[in-house]
């Protein structure tokens, strides 16, 4: 492992300068600039990811902030807009890499409590728990959410409470060494597994979120093409879990 990955993971403490946010957006004209400003409270550096979004043109929307807009020519799918994220921040010096999606489903204030994990766990994944005791939850939310957590212990014998929750900190170097394959939403399921395989841990911190009535809602979820994307990495990652050959590791967790 590098020395900069070691002294930014090792680190006491972790400015607010070092963790960036990302919100990867694909038609949210709506909500974006709300949510992204709103992470700008927050934290001193803020992306926007437009993943190839025809309904604005979100250089426009932002020019009046000191939010970066990174455009993708074309809709290349959540996993590639994180990446995309991710690489910008590496070449940034930032050390941490915080996700919030762009449909104003997430509470930008729910990033105060990201920070004191990040900083407990330097060469870890937090992941906001989603509070589903609130209104308008989709069933599709609820069984996606279970069966996530299912395959996630399945593949590493690690529990979190929602492995599907997009709204995360990432510890960007050690992120960028991991072999991912996905790039729609099945990086999200793909990204824990590798970590927990790679030593990261997985860190859960309770979060708020919203769901607008289901006639208001604005999905690009395609349920039967990105579930049988999600089913086709879970059956990769627990064909690589029955594999007799040990994982390399980033972190030692010894």
């Amino acid at each position: 492992m590098s020395d900069r990955i070691m002294a930014s993971h090792t680190a006491a403490h972790i400015g607010t300068d070092q963790v960036w946010c990302a919100v990867p957006v694909y038609n949210n004209a709506a909500t974006v600039r709300g949510v992204a400003t709103g992470c700008r409270s927050h934290l001193p550096n803020v992306i926007v990811v437009d993943d190839g979004s025809t309904d604005a043109d979100l250089r426009a929307v932002f020019e009046d902030t000191d939010i970066t807009v990174i455009r993708h020519e074309h809709n290349q799918g959540k996993g590639r807009a994180i990446m995309t994220a991710l690489r910008h921040v590496g070449a940034g010096r930032g050390t941490h890499l915080l996700i919030v999606d762009g449909d104003g489903q997430h509470d930008p204030a729910d990033i105060q409590k990201f920070l004191p994990a990040i900083r407990n766990n330097p060469a870890g994944i937090v992941i906001g728990c989603r509070d589903f005791t609130t209104e308008n939850v989709p069933g599709g939310s609820r069984f996606g959410r279970r069966f996530s957590n299912f395959w996630l212990r399945l593949e590493t014998g690690v529990a979190t409470r929602d492995s599907q929750s997009g709204f995360r900190a990432y510890p960007v170097e050690l992120v960028l060494r991991l072999r991912l394959h996905g790039r729609h939403y099945d990086f999200e399921a793909e990204v824990l597994t590798r970590a927990a395989w790679a030593g990261l841990s997985l860190v859960d911190v309770d979060v708020g979120v919203h769901y607008p009535p289901a006639e208001e809602r604005v999905s690009h979820f395609r349920p039967v093409l990105d579930n049988f994307r999600i089913s086709c990495i879970h059956a990769r990652l627990v064909g690589r879990r029955l594999v007799p050959l040990p994982h390399r590791k980033l972190v030692n967790s010894g």
